[in-house]
Order: C-alpha cells, then structure tokens, then sequence
C-alpha cells in the first residue's frame, strides 16, 4: 500500500507542477462554479461573481510573484541555494519562537 501511495503523491506533484496542468485544472473549477452558480443566479449575477473571482485570483498571483521576486533578490544578496536560504529562515523563526516562550 505504502509504494502506491508514494506512486500517486509523485503523479499528484509532478501533474501540480507543470503550469499548463494548473491552468487547465483552474478553468476546469471555474466551468464548474458557473455551471453550479448558473443555475441559481442569473447572468449578471453570475457575471459579476465571476469579476470578483478574477479579481481576488490576480491579486492573489501578482502577490505570489512579488514574494517570488523578494526571496530571490533576498538569496541573491545572502549569496545561497533555495535551500540555504529556507534552512536560515527556519532558524531564525525557531529562534524567535524559542524567544516568545522564555
């Protein structure tokens, strides 16, 4: 049981990473919220919950490659692998929350 699992965790993040995947995978969600929402709101309804949607999804993409960007200016100058740079900041948050407890 325990190689399926594995097996399926792999498919699972190998499909997640690949962004054409994603993007399909997110239409697909947004046919299916207006299929369900199509049959209770009418088309202006639905037009603008559809708005909302897009508007809370690119904000929410601009935010993510604005952090993307910050870390990778932030391991640039620590001159450090991803790696590095997430082992760093997991000892310092250890560190403070081992301060908050004392």
């Amino acid at each position: 049981m325990g190689i399926h699992w594995q097996k399926a965790k792999m498919m699972i993040t190998n499909f997640l990473s690949n962004k054409s995947n994603l993007t399909i995978f997110q239409c697909l969600l947004y046919f299916i919220i207006g299929w369900v929402m199509g049959k209770h709101s009418t088309w202006i309804e639905l037009g603008v919950m559809f708005i909302i949607m897009f508007g809370i999804q690119f904000i929410t993409r601009v935010k993510a490659v604005a952090d993307g960007m910050m870390m990778r200016q932030m391991m640039l100058d620590m001159e450090c692998d991803s790696n590095e740079f997430l082992q760093h900041m997991k000892s310092e948050v250890d560190k403070l929350e081992k301060d908050e407890w004392d």
